[in-house]
């Protein structure tokens, strides 16, 4: 078995990129109005993803390629000095990353290579998203499940990071503590999973933070560290 690594599990959008992908990506409609049938899918609780299934054939129908969503995608920034963080995990040794998006495939993957940290990365758990053969981005729901109410049902963060951390002890790769990083609601679930020997590092301003600040303390067990830059990340491992 190896020597115990520490695992860094990171959100996509406002935490490794400083916007909402899903977000940005309608600016390549050049101003032009969605259909109320496909924005009300956005209102529609836990319908995130058929929404933006629905507003990718939309972009199609309106000669949005591939590429276009390439160079929109690519010239998104990262968080301020995140990928310094990720290469740093990545060259000590110490750290294995996963990153653990409600996003897609594509969008994830586009801005690791962009950037140059895909190589830092060994898993993303994340919706698949590839294009058909007539150049439409289709998008699938990672996972169908119903046995976690705080979750989406396409998603669970918590329920995937649990299975991550059993299946590498297994695989002969155990983990002295989870580091998790991320901003939104949708990252609770996960964090929850964290023990007395973790952190959580939630954005401030953001509704993971405002969340589990809310909660009892003893229903939080990890550390928990707002962070507005990524040094007050840096600064957290460094003196752990």
């Amino acid at each position: 078995m190896c020597s115990p690594k520490i695992l860094v599990c990171v959100d996509f959008d406002n935490t490794l990129v400083d916007c909402n992908t899903d977000v940005e990506i309608k600016s390549l409609l050049n101003g032009k109005e969605i259909p109320e049938e496909i924005e009300s899918l956005s209102k529609v609780s836990k319908g995130w993803t058929a929404y933006m299934r629905e507003l990718f054939k939309f972009l199609h129908k309106n000669n949005v390629t591939k590429e276009d969503y390439i160079q929109c995608l690519i010239q998104l920034p990262m968080v301020q000095g995140m990928r310094e963080l990720l290469l740093q995990m990545y060259e000590s040794g110490d750290c294995e990353i996963i990153i653990l998006s409600d996003a897609n495939s594509f969008f994830v993957q586009t801005i690791l290579r962009h950037y140059q940290v895909n190589g830092t990365i060994t898993k993303i758990f994340t919706n698949p998203a590839e294009f058909d053969k007539d150049g439409c981005l289709q998008i699938r729901e990672f996972q169908n499940q119903t046995s976690c109410s705080r979750c989406p049902p396409n998603l669970c963060k918590g329920s995937i990071l649990a299975n991550y951390i059993s299946k590498r002890m297994v695989e002969g790769v155990p983990f002295c503590r989870t580091l998790y990083i991320g901003d939104g609601h949708n990252d609770v679930c996960a964090a929850l999973q964290l023990t007395v020997n973790d952190f959580v590092f939630a954005r401030e301003g953001y509704r993971l933070l405002r969340s589990l600040e809310k909660m009892p303390s003893k229903n939080v067990k990890p550390t928990l560290v707002p962070w507005k830059t990524v040094k007050d990340i840096r600064d957290v491992l460094l003196s752990s």
